[in-house]
């Protein structure tokens, strides 16, 4: 496998080490984590529950179309590139022409059911929110990057972003600015983002004018594709169903609580999907040579996401019941219960992020879907059963045991994922290893 792009590719991008990259991440997500959080407890403040809990619905009704336009070719273009380099001005190019066309198919069909079923005031919003969505095209560029763990280049751009619309939401706020506004700005931040990704690759990928495309490579990604796209849209049901399902059925003001307690929860997902983005490569090199020093990496990497959550979930727990009424105010106050059931949902969040890579390194594609699709049905059917008992509360719960089921509990359910299953035990009883191994934990 070649460790930079071919020299007649016109691209300059090379390697960078899996340390540097996971230290540019986690600068930029502890960057992005407080300024974003900033940000949002000053828009929830401004807004009140009911208008935030407005601005959440949308926002979350839009992220259920994401998966139908990104087909399932984030993580593996990654791997694509990595395997055919020789190729991929030819994988770039169809993964952005593909995506292209199912963002503008989806937004069309999804802003039609829009005009149908949403009340008059939202339905243009959530128009332009999805219409705004068909730029994500471009974020295939993020995967490329990837690819040459060269991710302070995706980074650099995210932190960009943000910054320009952080600043400009403070500004929505002191101009007492009303919902649309920010529904604007949230569009307006993705077709930003996607035209930055897209002068990252003119200046380091030879130039967008250069990437190709044909038929027969998007026949080729979408074999492998079709089961992360059943995949990835089980995982945005089962990520987001709770905030469309509690808007359907509890009202605005329900979900503005659930979204201030989901969005202390969530604030901390940076940090798996950035440690196993940096490290994925190196599982892939890994595997091929020596498939036990690849488990045992599995391991060490599964055991330190797993009690890094804890560490969070056990502060969070405690510290909730002051901290949010400090954070988003006396208004907020219901959301208290809410995060001290919410939080514990990043226990298999964490590890999610290192079994999703899995799954694609060991080509097991359709139990990955089967995995999302059972997490999203539990979700559904338990808000159904919980949201009228309990409101965001009965959420909450919903949301935390449908990770386990997708991300522990299926596990068990076929042979070829048992070897993830005892990972993720082997995590679990950590304390028990440490007593009999001692510093001999990771020894191959």
């Amino acid at each position: 496998m070649n460790s930079n792009v071919p020299a007649n590719s016109g691209c300059i991008l090379k390697k960078s080490s899996p340390l540097t990259s996971v230290l540019w991440l986690v600068a930029e997500r502890i960057v992005s984590l407080v300024l974003s959080l900033v940000v949002t407890l000053a828009v929830a403040r401004h807004l009140m529950p009911d208008a935030f809990g407005q601005l959440s619905y949308l926002l979350a009704l839009a992220s259920l179309a994401a998966p139908f336009m990104a087909l399932g070719l984030n993580s593996l273009v990654s791997r694509e590139v990595l395997a055919r380099s020789n190729d991929q001005r030819l994988i770039l190019g169809t993964s952005i022409a593909m995506r292209g066309i199912a963002g503008v198919v989806i937004a069309l069909a999804a802003t039609a059911l829009a005009f149908l079923y949403l009340p008059v005031g939202e339905r243009y919003l959530f128009a332009f929110l999805i219409l705004c969505s068909t730029f994500n095209a471009a974020l295939v560029v993020e995967y490329w990057l990837q690819a040459y763990v060269a991710n302070r280049y995706a980074s650099q751009v995210r932190l960009l972003t943000l910054a320009a619309f952080s600043a400009a939401r403070i500004v929505a706020i002191y101009e007492d600015a009303s919902l649309s506004v920010f529904v604007f700005l949230a569009g307006l931040e993705i077709v930003c983002a996607a035209l930055l990704y897209t002068w990252v690759y003119n200046r380091l990928g030879g130039g967008v004018a250069k990437l190709q495309s044909s038929w027969a490579e998007a026949k080729r990604l979408l074999k492998d594709s079709r089961w992360l796209i059943l995949s990835g849209i089980a995982a945005i049901i089962y990520l987001k169903v709770d905030q469309v399902m509690l808007g359907l059925m509890a009202g605005d003001r329900e979900v503005g609580v659930y979204a201030a307690a989901a969005r202390i929860s969530e604030v901390w997902y940076f940090a798996p999907a950035a440690i196993v983005a940096s490290f994925f490569p190196r599982l892939i090199d890994r595997r091929s040579i020596d498939s036990e020093a690849y488990f045992m990496d599995l391991q060490r990497l599964n055991d330190f996401l797993l009690y890094s959550a804890i560490g969070v979930a056990v502060t969070v727990s405690y510290c909730a019941a002051w901290l949010l009424p400090l954070l988003f105010g006396e208004a907020y106050e219901g959301a208290v219960p809410v995060l001290v059931v919410h939080i514990w949902a990043g226990l298999f969040v964490f590890m999610r992020a290192l079994l999703s890579k899995w799954f694609i390194a060991e080509n097991l594609l359709k139990l990955s879907m089967a995995s999302q699709v059972l997490g999203a049905l539990v979700n559904v059917l338990l808000n159904l059963k919980l949201i009228p008992l309990y409101g965001a509360v009965g959420a909450a719960y919903a949301t935390v045991i449908s990770f386990a089921v997708a991300g522990y509990v299926v596990l068990f359910f076929h042979p070829r994922l048992w070897p993830m299953a005892l990972v993720v035990t082997r995590s679990v009883l950590m304390p028990l290893r440490l007593m009999r191994k001692g510093r001999g934990l990771y020894k191959v």
